[in-house]
């Protein structure tokens, strides 16, 4: 490890924890599949294992949240610390893991269930929106991140450093994944239900407002808790650099 580069570091540990959160998040799902199916689990006399559906359910959304969180750190990371190059190579990685994760729960279905042809065509048409929508946000990551190096050196502001941190381009990154992600909501789900449904009962307002907090809490909030202990793994792995400056190595 002491052999290898500063950008060979960030690879090695960013790529390798985006892999290893991806694949286990999947893994916590599919226990989380098994056990919530067998009534010796969800009728058991130990508590525990009562809650065991629901803790690893939990555990699951939050290491994915995880694996997201750090291919947005790593991201920002690369066009912050090191270049564009390096931060184009991190996207790349980054999505490739997130597919291997979608690859792994594939895996387990077809060695656990009769899949057919319509079962394979409708995961890879979900994979591929899945991802398509993770590289349209990791790939605005990369352009708030390349602006916001420009700003932290040369915008006119007297806390430009502080106002266009590396921090603060992931923060914003998230708000607006969040954002797109409960416009497609309200586009999907929520405007076509009130137009059919016209005299919504209080419930089904409970199970809306419900929905846009599910949203919020873990891609606004629990994303947002993920933002520190990313970075500071990113940084403990490369030691601290000093942010680019673009236009003076243009």
């Amino acid at each position: 490890m002491e052999k290898l580069s500063r950008t060979q570091k960030f690879y090695l540990v960013s790529i390798g924890s985006i892999l290893l959160f991806a694949c286990l998040g999947k893994i916590l799902f599919i226990l989380y599949k098994t056990v919530s199916a067998d009534i010796m689990v969800t009728e058991s006399a130990s508590f525990f294992l009562r809650c065991l559906p629901s803790i690893s359910s939990f555990c699951a959304e939050l290491i994915s949240r995880g694996a997201f969180v750090l291919a947005v750190c790593s991201t920002i990371y690369a066009i912050s610390y090191f270049g564009k190059k390096t931060g184009i190579k991190s996207v790349i990685g980054s999505i490739t893991c997130l597919f291997a994760g979608e690859l792994l729960l594939f895996l387990y279905n077809i060695t656990r269930n009769v899949v057919g042809k319509a079962s394979i065509l409708a995961w890879l048409v979900s994979v591929l929106i899945e991802l398509i929508f993770s590289c349209i946000l990791l790939w605005l990551c990369y352009f708030i991140a390349y602006y916001f190096s420009l700003r932290r050196f040369h915008a006119q502001k007297h806390n430009r450093w502080k106002r266009y941190s590396p921090m603060r381009a992931v923060l914003l990154s998230l708000a607006l994944a969040c954002i797109l992600h409960i416009i497609i909501l309200s586009a999907d789900k929520v405007i076509p239900f009130l137009i059919q449904y016209q005299n919504i009962t209080a419930k089904e307002a409970m199970d809306i407002a419900y929905d846009y907090g599910y949203y919020i809490f873990w891609h606004l909030g629990i994303s947002s808790l993920w933002t520190m202990p990313c970075m500071k793994l990113l940084e403990k792995a490369t030691g601290r650099l000093q942010p680019k400056d673009y236009k003076a190595v243009s």
